[in-house]
C-alpha cells in the first residue's frame, strides 16, 4: 500500500512538473512570436513610407525640372533686358519648389532647407500652415529622410544631385491613406501572428506529448528492469547467503567427523572393562562436538543477520585459533604465533566468523601430517590486503595433491573426506577473501589466507 502510495506520489509530481515544462515553453514561444511580430510589424511600417516616400520623389523631381526651364527663360530675358540683379537663384527655385509642392494632394505644408540645413523664411501664408502642423527651430539639422508622428508624415527630400542645393521637407497627412495602411498591416500581422501561434502551440503539444509518451514508456521499462534487477539481486544475495551458510554448515560436518570417530574407535576397539576411561572419553567428545554445534549456531545467526555488530583484532583471531589446539589436543607450544606490527588491525564479526573455521581446519591438517609438527601464525600486509600465514614444519604436500589441492578429492588420510580445503575455499570466496599454498617442501608448508579488512589497515 505504502509503496502505491508512493508511486501515485511521484507520477502526480511528474504530471506538474510536465505541466510546467509545456507551459513554460508555450510561454517562450508566445513570447518568440511576439517580438518576431513587433519587428516584423515595424520592418513593414518603415516599407510603407518608404513606398510613400518613393511614390512623391518623381512628382518633386518634376516640379522641380518645370521650375529650372521656367527661371532659366527668365533670367535669359533679364539678362537680355540688362536686368541681371534680378536673376533667380538655386535658393529662389527652391523657393518656389516648396510652394508648388502644395499643390500634391495630401501634403498639408512644406519647409526648405539650405544646403547647409538652414531653414530658408517662405511667404506668410506658408509660414501660416507651417505653425498649424509642425514647429521648426531656425537653423535646424536634417537628419532623417522619413519620420511619423501621429497623423502626419514627415518626407526629406534632397534637391539636386548632391544636395546642393538644398533640403525639401514635406508634412504629408497620413490619415486618407498611410494611416489605414498600417492599420490594415498590423491586422494582417497580428492574424498571422495568432495563426503561427497556434499552429506553432498545436505542434509542441503534439511533439511533447509523443516525447512523455516514450518517455513514461522507456521509464517504466526502466522501473520493470529495475524491479527485476532488484529480484535478481535479491535471489543473488540469497543464493550466496544459502552457499555461505551451506559452506559453514560443511565445515560443521567436516569438524565433527573428528571426535565421532573417536567415539566410533572407543566402541570398537576400546577396552570395556575401563567404564571410567571410556566415560572421560565419551563426555570429551561429547562437550567437542556440543561447542563445535554451539558455535556453528552463533556463527549462522550473525550470518543470516549480516549486521557488522563488533570486531576483532586479527591478533586476538590468532590467538583463539591457537587456544583452541591446546585445548582440544593437551599439547603445549604446537602452535606458536608470531608478532608483526599488523596484529591490530580489525576485523569484524561477519569476517571472523568466517575466517576461524578456516584458520583452525588448515592448523588441524599440519598438526595431522605428524605429532611433532609445530605450526606458527603470522600476519603480513600486501597492499590493501591482509593475509593470515599459516606455517608449519612438516613433511609437505605430496606432488600429486598439489594440482587438485583445493578441489573435492581422495583424501590421503586415513579417515579423511577430502573437503577441508575445498570448505576452507568456499568461506574465503564468502568474504572476498582467497585462500592458497604459497610454499611446500620436505622441511613444510605454508599456505595464505588474504582478505580485505573493513577497517582502514595501520
Amino acid at each position: 500500500m505504502k509503496t502505491e502510495n508512493n508511486q501515485s506520489f511521484t507520477k502526480t509530481k511528474k504530471s506538474k512538473e510536465g505541466r510546467l515544462i509545456i507551459g513554460a515553453t508555450l510561454f517562450l514561444f508566445g513570447l518568440l512570436t511576439f517580438v518576431l511580430q513587433y519587428f516584423a510589424l515595424n520592418q513593414f511600417y518603415n516599407l510603407a513610407i518608404e513606398r510613400t516616400a518613393n511614390a512623391l520623389l518623381p512628382e518633386i523631381n518634376n516640379l522641380f525640372e518645370d521650375i529650372e526651364k521656367e527661371l532659366l527663360e527668365e533670367n535669359l530675358d533679364y539678362i537680355n533686358l540688362g536686368l541681371g540683379q534680378l536673376v533667380y537663384d538655386d535658393i529662389e527655385g527652391l523657393r518656389i519648389l516648396a510652394m508648388r509642392s502644395l499643390e500634391i494632394p495630401d501634403v498639408r505644408s512644406v519647409y526648405a532647407y539650405d544646403s547647409k540645413g538652414k531653414l530658408l523664411e517662405l511667404p506668410t501664408n506658408i509660414e501660416k500652415l507651417k505653425s498649424r502642423f509642425f514647429s521648426l527651430d531656425q537653423g535646424k539639422e536634417v537628419e532623417k529622410i522619413t519620420q511619423f508622428e501621429g497623423d502626419q508624415l514627415c518626407i526629406v527630400f534632397p534637391i539636386g544631385e548632391q544636395a546642393e542645393v538644398g533640403f525639401l521637407e514635406l508634412i504629408v497627412d497620413a490619415e486618407l491613406n498611410i494611416i489605414p495602411e498600417r492599420n490594415a498591416i498590423k491586422a494582417k500581422v497580428i492574424e498571422q501572428g495568432l495563426i503561427v501561434f497556434l499552429v506553432g502551440s498545436i505542434l509542441i503539444l503534439f511533439v511533447f506529448s509523443i516525447f512523455f509518451k516514450r518517455l513514461q514508456k522507456s521509464e517504466a521499462q526502466l522501473l520493470a528492469k529495475t524491479e527485476d534487477l532488484k529480484h535478481t539481486n535479491q535471489r543473488l544475495v540469497m543464493a550466496c547467503k544459502t552457499a555461505g551458510l551451506g559452506a559453514i554448515t560443511a565445515h560443521l560436518m567436516h569438524a565433527i567427523k573428528s571426535p565421532l570417530m573417536g567415539l566410533k574407535n572407543l566402541e570398537l576397539g576400546g577396552d570395556k572393562s575401563d567404564s571410567k576411561l571410556a566415560e572421560q572419553a565419551l563426555q570429551s567428545a561429547t562437550k567437542q562436538i556440543e561447542s563445535m554445534v554451539h558455535e556453528t549456531i552463533n556463527c549462522l545467526k550473525e550470518y543470516e543477520l549480516d549486521e557488522e555488530s563488533y570486531s576483532f583484532e586479527a591478533h586476538e583471531l590468532l590467538c583463539m585459533t591457537a587456544s583452541k589446539f591446546e585445548q582440544d589436543d593437551g599439547k603445549s607450544n604446537c602452535v606458536s604465533i608470531i608478532s608483526s606490527q599488523w596484529d591490530k588491525i580489525k576485523i569484524n564479526n561477519l569476517q571472523a566468523n568466517l575466517l576461524l573455521p578456516i584458520l583452525q581446519n588448515l592448523v588441524q591438517n599440519a598438526l595431522e601430517t605428524d605429532t611433532r609438527t609445530k605450526v606458527f601464525l603470522q600476519l603480513e600486509k600486501v597492499d590493501s590486503r591482509i593475509t593470515f600465514l599459516i606455517a608449519d614444519n612438516g613433511p609437505g604436500v605430496p606432488e600429486q595433491m598439489k594440482e587438485n589441492l583445493f578441489s573435492p578429492t581422495q583424501s590421503g588420510k586415513e579417515h579423511g573426506s577430502g573437503l577441508g580445503l575445498a570448505i576452507c575455499k568456499g568461506l574465503a570466496e564468502q568474504m572476498n577473501g582467497i585462500v592458497f599454498m604459497r610454499s611446500s617442501t620436505s622441511n613444510g608448508t605454508t599456505f595464505c589466507v588474504e582478505i580485505q579488512p573493513e577497517g582502514d589497515l595501520l
